[in-house]
């Protein structure tokens, strides 16, 4: 199982995976992504053909990362987000630059960081763009004029995505503490879970925010809910009392992003959160003070889809399934592959999903395969939804749209 494991290990005390390490807190997890400087060439759309498998088409692809044979695998997140009243989509590179494309494919922009990028991004409503790099900075862009507007040293790597909150955003770092920043890059207030180090995996999960509270999973199995104003704290709940792992395979960690299911969507009438656990169980706690709902023992490395009052998953055992809200039944399963997947997204009113082993798959929402494609390298990141298409970034820093 341990071909199938992209995931890289966090681990402060270890040294003997270099190829596989990422620390958290620690002042050298920079230099992990650094390279050779790259050449700097003019990055241009691929314009690909129909694939001839089922009916999804590679519109477009694009090298993010202009990275060399034997670099480490990216990770970066594209974010889709209106430029100048156009569609664009923005993405951070191993060769720490952030791109900016537009719907087709083409490249507007490009602006250098100090480090190389694996966040996700988000747009403000003062019209700056919010990116971290693996270095700790968070930077806060304008990418109409193509500069940095400020820029901000936090304690550790940002890997994951920023959130909206009110008129700026809320993010989590990788050494589980939780900043809230104005727009302009003030900070607000900063919460520590108090575990600073320790074991984790690089795909991050990050905060939501729901009815004034944020909620939020670290990498120790803590789940904490929030005031979004202060950043008090108002109740915790510990999901893995235990996670002794000898080998890679048998690591429990958190992954994915939480999901929010409304009462008004929910089969037991009260706000949940849905904590998923990558190689552990899927639960579903009840928002007012953490207490358990339902678990499933199913491993999830992406957030959970919820259309309506059925969650839809893609789990670790390459199967797509969709769950009443409850989480006590299964509706249906269909298992597309042998490998782990990511998503799902919903377009076009299909579900999207890929697999470590660079598949991607479209099925209906009754768990039927519409079509597959096959792409190189693997994908571990989920795909993102645009308006023209299905955006999808593999482990070479290949970025496809597809339709």
């Amino acid at each position: 199982m341990l071909n199938r494991c992209p995931l890289i290990l966090r681990v402060c005390f270890l040294s003997l995976l270099p190829g596989l390490l990422i620390l958290s807190g620690c002042s050298t997890v920079a230099g992990m992504w650094a390279d050779s400087p790259v050449e700097q060439t003019e990055s241009k759309a691929v314009i690909a053909p129909a694939s001839p498998t089922g009916h999804i088409s590679v519109l477009w692809r694009n090298n993010v990362d202009q990275r060399k044979p034997a670099s480490p695998p990216g990770f970066s997140l594209p974010a889709v987000m209106m430029s100048n009243q156009e569609e664009v989509v923005v993405a951070g590179g191993q060769d720490s630059r952030v791109r900016i494309y537009r719907a087709n494919g083409s490249e507007m922009d490009r602006i250098g960081l100090k480090h190389a990028s694996e966040s996700g991004a988000l747009r403000l409503p003062n019209g700056l763009v919010v990116i971290g790099d693996v270095g700790g900075i968070l930077y806060g862009l304008d990418i109409d004029n193509h500069r940095i507007v400020w820029q901000k040293q936090l304690s550790a790597a940002l890997i994951s995505r920023p959130v909206a909150a009110g008129d700026g955003f809320i993010i989590q770092a990788s050494n589980n503490q939780i900043y809230r920043f104005t727009g302009d890059g003030k900070k607000v207030w900063s919460y520590s879970s108090g575990l600073l180090g320790g074991l984790g995996i690089h795909l991050n999960p990050s905060p939501v925010i729901y009815k004034h509270h944020i909620y939020a999973v670290f990498s120790n199995g803590d789940v904490v809910a929030l005031n979004a104003e202060n950043g008090n704290f108002l109740w915790k709940r510990q999901l893995l009392l235990s996670n002794n792992a000898a080998v890679m395979s048998e690591i429990k960690i958190p992954t994915a992003t939480p999901l929010i299911v409304p009462a008004a969507q929910s089969d037991r009438h009260e706000d949940m959160i849905v904590i998923s656990i990558y190689q552990g169980e899927l639960t579903f706690l009840s928002l007012q003070d953490g207490s358990t709902l339902s678990t499933r023992n199913l491993s999830l490395k992406s957030k959970p889809l919820l259309i309506g009052n059925t969650v839809f998953i893609a789990d670790a055992t390459g199967a797509v399934r969709a769950l009443e809200t409850s989480g006590a039944e299964t509706l249906w399963k269909k298992r597309v592959s042998d490998g782990a997947l990511t998503g799902p997204v919903l377009w076009k009113g299909s579900l999207w999903v890929a697999d470590d082993q660079a598949r991607v798959f479209r099925l209906n929402l009754n768990g039927t395969v519409l079509a597959s494609i096959k792409l190189d390298g693997r994908i571990d990141r989920a795909p993102v939804a645009a308006s023209g298409g299905v955006l999808v970034r593999n482990n070479l820093g290949t970025l496809y749209m597809l339709r």
